[in-house]
């Protein structure tokens, strides 16, 4: 999740005593957000085995206990923005009725694209839509999987899971929420959302610290996740290199120099440079859309996006609202609820990043960018990449399905851009993006994670510096509960890291299903936008 603090305000200049004179190493917050991850590193060192009980069957738990929830939490997000942004309340101007926005709109909504597409796109773009192409969802019965009649269903399935539901989980609300109380004098932290529902004391104490610090948990997981996917892939291209295999040895080498650059980075506190990266995020991925449409059956993917979006539509309700029982229940947890729980955890910092980057927009550009814009763009990125991959199994089969099956999910990019003509450009260009996604995100997430837990827009060096290794330190761990390079386990259990550090952030973002539009209302009837 690219990060931009230079969009953030300093909030050394809040009302609120975000910022006592102590040391970096004494805000409860930093405890209450690193305690579990190294009480789980400390359990892996001790029994790896233990570690991986433990992350299955917290998964498992926490998506049948809330699962349910989730589905009908995201429906409701998105209904609510929807409502706000087509009613007169809409043309309120989040930072004041005087602000005026920093970014034009094309680059405010490329930042925006870059910070949830992020790694996790580039990984799933490319895997997700062929394994609901060879297995398709138990919404599409009577499909057979890797025929041509599966395509728009596997998209279909691709784009609820990357859409606008998931969009407007991770930056609607929450965005709303955050933006208006800090217009109020309130500090861009997680902990705001709770002002107004309990008491002040509560806000400032041992409350907020707790929202504070579990937030900065359910974000570390989320980025954690995307790193090791990526790790994945680059250790899958590396290993097919001569005189490298792709091996346990070679993955967590990945990890270790990934970790060194991004760690590097964010210590430097440059940034222009991280800036600079998500520029260049924004101008391969243009360059690997063209290219995978000219160089790819493009008529065929464009004829198949539209197809499958309106596969999408129609059958919307009944794949955001399934029953999350019997055999359909545990193909939710597996897909559907792993995501919802993946961004619903990212929900709390996403909402602080769009809400530092979106003063001077109004409510109905904020809704339109982030639930219908950047989904779009995400859903076509999506058929790009997915739909040349199945294009290229229904013309030799086996050609990715192959591939996909002796080395898994991360082995689907290279497999996909090796068989299009200017693989020798398109692989390094698909590769640099890993690279450059990789690195800020997880540079970005490891500075916002200093800023929520310090309550300064300029976290000391070695804060920085211990969230940037935490991340590294728990991808490794997390990658060698694998039983061995090609299962699925090690991403199983980025998986339910995951989900299980989603739980505890759930309840911030529902509050935001009420004070948003309460928030909204109140501030529009101010600026005298909602007549």
């Amino acid at each position: 999740m690219p990060f931009a603090p230079e969009a953030l305000p300093d909030q050394r200049s809040s009302p609120l005593p975000i910022e006592a004179p102590k040391g970096w190493w004494r805000h409860p917050p930093l405890w209450i957000g690193a305690g579990p991850l190294l009480l789980f590193l400390l359990l892996a060192a001790a029994d790896l085995a233990v570690a991986k009980q433990f992350t299955n069957e917290g998964k498992l738990l926490a998506s049948n206990l809330l699962g349910g929830l989730w589905q009908w939490m995201v429906v409701a997000l998105f209904v609510i923005a929807i409502a706000l942004a087509v009613s007169p309340i809409g043309r309120l101007r989040l930072g004041g009725a005087e602000a005026q926005p920093s970014l034009k709109f094309f680059d405010w909504c490329a930042v925006l694209i870059c910070t949830l597409l992020a790694g996790g796109g580039v990984f799933w773009s490319a895997a997700e839509p062929l394994f609901h192409f060879q297995t398709p969802a138990p919404y599409f019965k009577g499909v057979e999987g890797s025929t041509a009649a599966a395509v728009d269903p596997a998209l279909a399935v691709s784009f609820l899971h990357w859409g606008f539901l998931a969009w407007a989980l991770v930056a609607t609300t929450v965005t709303i929420t955050l933006s208006i109380r800090e217009r109020r004098g309130e500090p861009l932290r997680p902990r705001t959302l709770l002002v107004g529902l309990v008491p002040r004391s509560m806000v400032d104490g041992p409350i907020g610290d707790l929202a504070d610090g579990l937030s900065v948990v359910a974000a570390i997981a989320g980025t954690v996740g995307p790193l090791g996917f990526l790790s994945l892939q680059l250790s899958n291209a590396a290993g097919q290199l001569p005189g490298l295999s792709d091996s346990a040895g070679l993955q967590s080498l990945v990890v270790v120099l990934l970790t060194a650059v991004f760690a590097t980075s964010t210590v430097s506190g440059i940034q222009r440079g991280i800036k600079w990266l998500s520029e260049l995020n924004v101008w391969l991925t243009l360059i690997m859309a063209a290219g995978l449409l000219l160089l790819g059956p493009g008529l065929w993917l464009t004829r198949h996006f539209f197809t499958a979006f309106g596969t999408y539509l129609l059958n919307l309700p009944q794949m955001a609202l399934a029953s999350n029982e019997g055999a359909q229940g545990s193909w939710l947890n597996g897909w559907t609820v792993f995501y919802w729980g993946w961004f619903l955890g990212y929900a709390p910092l996403m909402g602080l990043f769009t809400a530092g980057v979106s003063r001077g927009r109004s409510l109905r550009e904020l809704v339109l960018a982030v639930a219908i814009l950047c989904p779009l763009v995400t859903n076509l990125w999506f058929t790009l990449l997915g739909g040349t991959g199945m294009a290229l199994e229904l013309a030799t089969a086996g050609s990715i399905s192959g591939p996909l099956g002796d080395n898994g999910a991360a082995a689907a990019l290279l497999a996909i851009l090796g068989q299009l003509p200017m693989a020798w450009l398109l692989i390094p260009v698909g590769l640099l993006l890993v690279v450059l996604f990789m690195a800020t995100s997880a540079d970005s997430m490891s500075y916002a994670a200093a800023m929520v837990v310090s309550g300064k827009s300029e976290p000391a060096l070695l804060l920085r510096l211990f969230w940037a290794l935490m991340i590294g330190s728990l991808t490794l761990v997390l990658l060698r509960i694998g039983s061995g390079v090609g299962d699925s386990t090690s991403i199983d259990a980025l998986q339910a890291f995951i989900v299980i550090t989603a739980v505890p952030v759930t309840p911030l973002v529902l509050t935001t299903l009420w004070s948003a539009p309460r928030l909204a209302w109140k501030e529009a009837r101010q600026q005298g936008t909602n007549t």
